[in-house]
């Protein structure tokens, strides 16, 4: 459409001057007939046309075609607008036709818009009404009969529908209310609420209701999940949020049975950037079995303590907590998360550290507890303390052009370890003393009498000091006499460790012979080792003009590596760490004092080779001089020792290891040992040389080959991925989402634009004895297929061979909606076997609001050790 002129300017021009000469005749800008002015000039043009009317009873114009009008930061754009001079009000409205609408009414204040069918706006009072309302509020949109907006940003509402869907003419799902006001664009209150599906009411009807209309954080209820098992029927996870600032936030939830049984939640959460951050989550759950008399009647009690934290002091140093003091019933029993209801132990660290120039300071405190056994290893605490490499005798005058000497080179560092460790492994039965089994790592740890009556240990910590000081001079040789150029580094070394314990070891024969017994006693005892290298490394390179299957060329890289260690017999009398007590049949028994003393003398000559084989991809376009693509194509190594001061079985094994990708897609990781001496028929190892037995390498102990590959087809159209709402299976994964607080979480997507993918991965390994071979054999996959634009179908499988089984498989089945997704997740058999089904809006606002979810699981894998 072509925009009208006059005298050849554009005719908003015109209009601009004409009404500008008219509004002066009229004081456009005097005052109003309630007094009141306006704070600012009226700006408006138009692509058509202006009519004015200036009568004694009104004074009005009219502005058709593209119009447009602008007060402070209000804007109004319309097909047609109607400006009434002494009242300061705007009347604008569209124009509808068969093909539509043209120049329907949209008006702009803020971070305010709405269109509709017309609208009516006062600019002195600031307060506007439109009528067919529609305005886009976060990822939502208003569809009204009229709606009216007040002085102080409210927005009433009449006769409105909420949704989530871009279609809002006609949505797929919507909730509508007669009356709705919105607030500060947060919060959207209504009164009566019902749920619409198209244009078709659903039972689903609430007196009143409150809606998010900020995608930011806010304090709000968090809707409950709900399910049976055996302990009857239950609502979760139901609680209230707090947004308690912009540092910290607070969830509390809890969930109830109809037969008695509850769990209490607390989530707590700091945040303050460039200083520290970290959450506490305190869980609780009482469980109640049977019908109180009865035989079977019981109450367990599990609980939960978690926290984390990261800090930063100042610019170097760094304190970070991470404690897990859960109990295994509840994890195996009450967790909703995946990991937890596999995990095989659990651990919690605290750690401060610090750093200067050259120097690091860490102090740690840990505990680990086998989950399966009940054992725990504690350090309260450790101490690190290093030093970095330095060379003490380097000097910076040397004249230009000198080189290093070895003094110079002489390159050391310096490491201090403190370690006081607690350790608790409880026995397998108590039939003397039937109340020890009932005794915790906690009580061991507090009460030494407790200790010794589940371990039958008598030291529960152990304490030990340790020195490291490695000392080293590499240096290069270039030139050999009688050899001429050569490229070989060496590097001579001496590593000396002090370990300083406050406690030893004495053995004694028992006074009726029936055995060893064991004392400590307190005494500092310093442990004093060394040992001395060298070794020298070279590489080596071999080409060959070799061309074929598009490829040009291949290098050989040979990387050779020879060391020889020694280190002396600290077992001997002469350093004074072993002491020695009379066994039952006389003969005198040597053993250490102390732990960690090194037993028999070494002169160990270690030897690898590490060989890489690669081509480049020829092009015949290339320039050339330029560079062309490199593949690998084989890395392979090998590494063994011999110690000649050993008396027997002087060479160790030999290991092999190789990796390759075949074709651009197979990645081969194979892995292989081999002893040089054979075994007689109880497995035990023998001096006899094996090297002619089975392989060239002696005898194959142990051998892994791992091949894994994935496959993709390419990317369709659009990205859509599936969320998953709180609780639920992700397809494809068989894990369990995480969301922790609400509005944060990080929902687990599939995309439906990618038509299909496959990943496989097969490992076989073996273990030979001597008198058994232990085989292993399984592959696994994983896949995703689009059935069609909207239907995908993910799954993860796997077989074992040696078993004849299949491993716990995954199946899921989901389906794209407009505004809706729907999943159906199936493990079919182990340890979770479970089916559910979930239906939910994409909405990140009423995603756990608006959801149909059916889940049923064998609760019995999952609480079978609280009943």
């Amino acid at each position: 459409m072509h925009r009208r002129t006059c005298g050849g300017a554009p005719l908003s021009r015109c209009l601009a001057f004409i009404v500008f000469l008219t509004l002066s005749s009229v004081r456009l800008h005097a005052q109003s007939v309630d007094g009141n002015e306006l704070s600012e000039p009226v700006v408006f043009s138009a692509a058509d046309s202006l009519v004015i009317v200036l009568g004694s009873d009104a004074r009005t114009a009219t502005l058709f075609g593209e119009a447009e009008v602008s007060y402070e930061e209000a804007r109004l754009n319309a097909f047609a607008i109607n400006l009434f001079f002494d009242k300061d009000r705007l009347r604008a409205s569209g124009r509808q036709d068969t093909t539509g609408w043209i120049g329907r009414p949209t008006f702009t204040q803020g971070s305010e818009a709405f269109t509709g069918d017309s609208l009516f706006f006062d600019m002195v009072s600031r307060r506007g009404r439109v009528v067919g309302a529609q305005t886009a509020i976060e990822e939502g949109f208003i569809r009204a009969a009229s709606v009216t907006a007040g002085e102080d940003s409210t927005l009433y509402v009449r006769d409105g529908a909420y949704t989530t869907c871009a279609c809002v003419e006609d949505p797929s799902y919507s909730l509508r209310s007669d009356k709705m006001k919105l607030i500060n664009r947060k919060w959207i209150y209504t009164g009566p609420i019902q749920l619409y599906l198209y244009n078709i009411p659903t039972p689903l009807w609430l007196p009143f209701g409150f809606l998010p209309a900020q995608d930011t954080r806010r304090s709000g209820p968090l809707p409950p999940t709900y399910g049976e098992d055996q302990f009857g029927f239950y609502l979760r996870d139901f609680g209230w949020y707090f947004a308690m600032n912009d540092y910290m936030d607070l969830q509390l939830q809890a969930g109830f049975w109809t037969q008695g049984s509850w769990e209490s939640r607390v989530l707590y959460r700091y945040n303050k950037r460039y200083g520290f951050d970290g959450q506490t989550r305190i869980d609780y759950a009482r469980f109640r079995s049977g019908v109180r008399g009865d035989p079977a009647f019981s109450i367990r009690q599990t609980g939960s303590f978690r926290w984390t934290h990261n800090q930063t002091i100042g610019q170097s140093a760094n304190m970070n907590a991470g404690v897990n003091l859960s109990s295994s019933t509840y994890l195996r029993a009450v967790s909703q998360q995946y990991d937890d209801r596999i995990r095989q132990d659990i651990q919690s660290t605290l750690r401060f550290s610090k750093r200067w120039t050259g120097q690091n300071l860490s102090v740690q405190l840990d505990q680990r507890q086998q989950l399966a056994t009940g054992q725990v290893s504690m350090t309260l605490p450790s101490f690190r303390f290093s030093q970095s490499s330095f060379k003490p005798f380097s000097t910076d005058g040397r004249a230009p052009g000198q080189q290093e000497g070895i003094r110079d080179k002489l390159t050391m560092s310096y490491s201090f370890n403190v370690d006081n460790r607690f350790s608790f492994s409880p026995k397998a039965s108590f039939p003397d003393d039937p109340g020890a089994e009932d005794i915790t790592w906690w009580d061991a740890l507090r009460s030494p009498e407790d200790y010794r009556r589940a371990t039958n240990g008598t030291d529960p910590f152990s304490f030990q000091a340790s020195h490291r000081i490695p000392v080293s001079a590499p240096f290069s040789v270039r030139r050999i006499p009688g050899l001429g150029a050569v490229n070989l580094n060496l590097s001579p070394a001496v590593n000396y460790t002090e370990d300083w314990f406050i406690r030893t070891e004495t053995r004694s024969l028992a006074p009726d012979s029936s055995g060893v017994q064991s004392e400590s006693e307190a005494e500092f005892f310093a442990l004093r080792q060394y040992n001395t290298s060298l070794s020298g490394s070279t590489v080596f390179y071999g080409l060959f003009p070799v061309s074929a299957f598009g490829f040009d060329g291949l290098r050989h890289t040979l990387r050779p590596n020879v060391g020889f260690t020694f280190r002396p017999d600290f077992y001997a009398e002469r350093f004074g760490y072993t002491r020695t007590y009379t066994d039952a049949d006389g003969e005198s028994v040597t053993y250490a004092a102390v732990p960690g003393v090194g037993r028999g003398k070494q002169q160990a000559l270690t030897f690898s080779l590490n060989n890489t084989f690669e081509t480049r991809r020829s092009d015949p376009d290339a320039p050339a001089d330029g560079r062309l693509q490199t593949l690998k194509l084989l890395d392979l190594s090998a590494s063994t020792s011999y110690n000649f001061a050993a008396d027997s079985l002087k060479f160790n094994d030999v290991r092999l290891t190789a990796r390759t990708r075949l074709l651009g897609k197979v990645d081969v990781d194979a892995r292989s040992t081999f002893s040089a001496y054979d075994v007689d028929p109880s497995g035990r190892t023998i001096n006899a040389q094996a090297f002619s037995l089975r392989t060239p390498f002696g005898r194959l102990t142990s051998a892994d080959i791992t091949m894994r590959t994935s496959l993709r087809s390419r990317r369709g159209s659009g990205d859509r991925p599936l969320t998953a709402p709180r609780g639920s299976m992700v397809p494809g994964t068989g894990q369990m989402t995480g969301q922790i607080l609400q509005n944060t979480m990080t929902s687990p997507q599939t995309d439906f634009s990618i038509p299909w993918s496959l990943s496989l991965d097969l490992s076989w390994g073996m273990v030979n004895t001597g008198v058994q071979t232990i085989r292993r054999a399984t592959v696994n996959s994983s896949f995703d297929l689009s059935l069609t634009p909207n239907w995908k179908v993910t799954g993860r499988t796997g077989y074992d061979f040696e078993r004849q089984e299949l491993v716990t498989s995954n199946l899921a089945l989901a389906r794209d909606f407009d505004c809706w997704q729907m999943s159906f997740n199936w493990i079919p058999f182990g340890n979770y076997q479970s089916w559910g089904f979930d239906l939910h809006v994409k909405s990140g606002h009423l995603r756990d609001l608006l959801r149909i979810r059916q889940p049923k699981s064998d609760v019995r894998d999952r609480f079978g050790s609280l009943l």
